[in-house]
């Protein structure tokens, strides 16, 4: 006790709460600059973590695989005969495909579903080797949709469904399985497949068990041979499949001598293990997990939800492996997971890789997550003393500590206010939510979707802010109508407290998605309210308001978007930055711009924007509902604390008198 009192008297005497007051607007925005700095030192050596499996039993590629060149020939008639169905109808193809399976022994099951975004009837083909072994309660499931989508181009997946077919004739002559194998044919992997893991948990009536693991097939290239593989882990709201089942994957496939892909890895970057290549990696996880499920939701993605283990495998076309490689990858990652007596349960659930060998685990990374929420309390708690807005009535110079104890006290109406103000605007956007993720997705609705994201959202954006901003506010301010100091102050706590405590809760559900809202959101704590209008502190906010704004987002998201903008290319400028190649940089983005319309390039922010209404009746996804409760609402309200003008009130001026 004696040791606190000299504690609590030395910093009394050093006016140590007043400090910590003065630094509380520059924590609020060190806080995420440091933050951003933190993550990039995770792919610092001795930071990071190689790879390595949890579970014993999986024992990957211990086992010989005889899918090799006796196989081949089988492959390739198989793709004759694919290659010589291309233009017949889904129905012809599933119908010669379904012979073809119960030749070989499979029981199989004809899927019919209706699209309810083009209107169309899709039949599904699968089929269920029951291992004799077994006990009929777990599965594993090989998926190969028809045509597959790559660069927004969809592609008749030749080179996937000759190698799963050429599977399906081999696994079915080995005695080894104790689990079930399911094939699934989809027409697409996004809509169909989507649909078909939805009616195998729910009304299908031939089952195979619970599905422990799921590989989804594609490889669009008709050739014998492949570059490498692109693997594909990235979930719905942030989930993804156990480490261990990568890790199983990678290995099998260097063992066989092909190189993998993670995070969009260049094929030029796959033999580089530096500094700059696992920055890369690392930020291409975050924005790939945090945008999973708009533009892109189908594939692996469509087992989210549902417990089970999914990833995708692509074929890169080249000439450095055979596909037989390929096929005794997939074999031998579905001969590991047979292996386990049990569920995936140990390993990661959650983690960032910075490469095929590298990852960072959930206790490394989530403290940098919780940083930014922590700075949004620390702003709310300056709203509380505000410690932002000198010009309301406070001087950083002459920051008293009896000022700071008055102003702790709300006076009662203007707090009720903006309270009552806060919930209108947040269950206005809420219902605005539910509302726009639903009637989007009715029948015999048609939108014009590029009307409807710049008509109804980034025009009417950028007008509040400029009307609000350069109209609203000195015309307000003219007329002498103002608001007590209170309310602006009470309204900018309650949002920056509510922006803190939803980040913490989003961060345990979908980490990259809450870093990446909480750092385009974190630019508001510069907004500040004042007791007349001026030009410069107008101009401040409208830039801030516009650096927060989620129309703003949108649209640089999708412009990069559109421009297929990889961070790689950013990699290569600043590791190995020369004039020449910034010129190079800089005329690649002057040749883009030339050659696409404006049109075109308005494009992107549009397939950004439909995607996030579509996302949740698609595949569950929340992240429109992420925005529009929290986000727009919040941003709406530091809006309106910006433009209201405001007087300092009776306490304030008895404050000032006292000291």
């Amino acid at each position: 006790m004696a040791l606190l009192e000299i504690v609590q008297r030395k910093l009394r005497d050093q006016n140590a709460l007043q400090k910590i007051i003065r630094a509380l607007p520059w924590l609020c925005f060190l806080i995420p600059i440091i933050s951003i700095i933190m993550m990039i030192e995770l792919s610092m050596t001795g930071e990071y973590r190689h790879t390595y499996f949890s579970e014993n039993a999986l024992m990957p590629g211990q086992a010989h695989s005889y899918f090799r060149e006796s196989e081949w020939n089988f492959v390739r008639g198989y793709r004759n005969e694919i290659v010589n169905m291309m233009n017949d109808n889904i129905t012809t193809k599933n119908d010669n495909l379904n012979k073809l399976l119960i030749e070989m022994g499979y029981k199989t099951n004809l899927v019919q579903f209706m699209d309810e975004e083009t209107g169309t009837e899709k039949n599904i083909l699968y089929a269920i080797y029951h291992a004799p072994k077994g006990d009929d309660t777990e599965a594993m499931v090989l998926a190969t949709p028809w045509y597959s989508e790559y660069e927004g181009e969809s592609k008749l997946n030749v080179g996937g469904l000759s190698l799963s077919i050429g599977l399906a004739r081999y696994l079915r002559r080995l005695s080894i399985w104790a689990k079930n194998v399911i094939l699934v044919f989809p027409e697409d992997g996004e809509q169909s497949l989507r649909y078909w893991v939805n009616a195998y948990h729910t009304t299908l009536e031939n089952t195979a068990g619970s599905l422990e693991c799921a590989i989804v097939v594609d490889c669009p290239s008709s050739g014998d041979y492949i570059g490498y593989i692109d693997l594909e882990y990235a979930g719905i709201n942030g989930q993804l499949p156990n480490l261990d089942l990568i890790n199983t994957a990678i290995h099998i496939a260097e063992n066989e001598g092909i190189r993998v892909s993670v995070n969009n890895t260049p094929f030029g970057q796959l033999w580089t293990n530096d500094f700059y290549s696992r920055v890369t990696s690392l930020f291409s996880g975050l924005f790939s997990i945090a945008s999973s499920g708009i533009l892109e939701y189908g594939d692996n993605k469509s087992f989210s939800g549902w417990n089970v283990q999914a990833i995708k495998l692509r074929g890169v076309e080249g000439h450095n492996s055979d596909i037989t490689s390929f096929g005794r990858v997939i074999e031998s990652t579905l001969r590991s997971v047979n292996n386990l007596l049990e569920k995936f349960h140990q390993s990661f659930f959650f983690y960032l890789l910075l490469g095929a060998k590298n990852f960072v685990s959930v206790g490394m990374y989530l403290p940098y997550g919780a940083m930014i929420s922590i700075a949004y309390i620390l702003a709310s708690l300056n709203s509380l003393v505000d410690g932002f807005n000198a010009s309301a009535g406070n001087s950083y110079k002459d920051f008293n500590i009896e000022v700071v104890k008055k102003k702790f006290t709300f006076k009662f109406v203007p707090m009720i206010c903006s309270i009552i103000t806060f919930l209108i605007i947040t269950s206005t956007f809420i219902a605005y939510g539910l509302y726009t993720s639903n009637i989007i997705t009715r029948e015999r609705i048609q939108f014009d979707y590029q009307n409807l994201t710049y008509n109804y959202f980034v025009i009417p954006s950028m007008a509040l802010i400029f009307i609000g901003t350069f109209i609203i506010n000195p015309l307000l301010s003219i007329l002498n109508i103002r608001i007590h100091s209170d309310f602006s102050r009470s309204l900018t706590m309650i949002c920056m407290f509510f922006m803190g405590y939803a980040l913490f809760g989003m961060m345990i559900l979908n980490f990259s998605l809450s870093y990446v809202i909480g750092i385009c959101f974190s630019a508001i704590f510069s907004i500040r309210y004042s007791t007349k209008s001026n030009f410069e502190l107008r101009s401040k906010n409208c830039l801030v308001l516009l650096l927060t704004c989620p129309a703003t987002w949108l649209m640089i998201f999708g412009s990069l978007h559109k421009f297929n903008a990889h961070l790689d290319s950013l990699r290569n400028l600043i590791q190995y930055f020369t004039l020449p190649l910034l010129e190079r940089e800089i005329q690649k983005v002057l040749d883009f711009l030339d050659e696409t319309s404006l049109n075109e390039l308005l494009e992107g922010p549009v397939d950004i924007f439909t995607g996030l209404l579509k996302s949740y009746t698609r595949v569950q996804c929340w992240t429109w509902l992420y925005v529009s409760f929290i986000w727009i609402p919040l941003w709406v309200c530091m809006l309106l604390v910006s433009i209201l003008p405001v007087y300092t009130g009776d306490l304030i001026k008895q404050s000032k008198k006292n000291v």
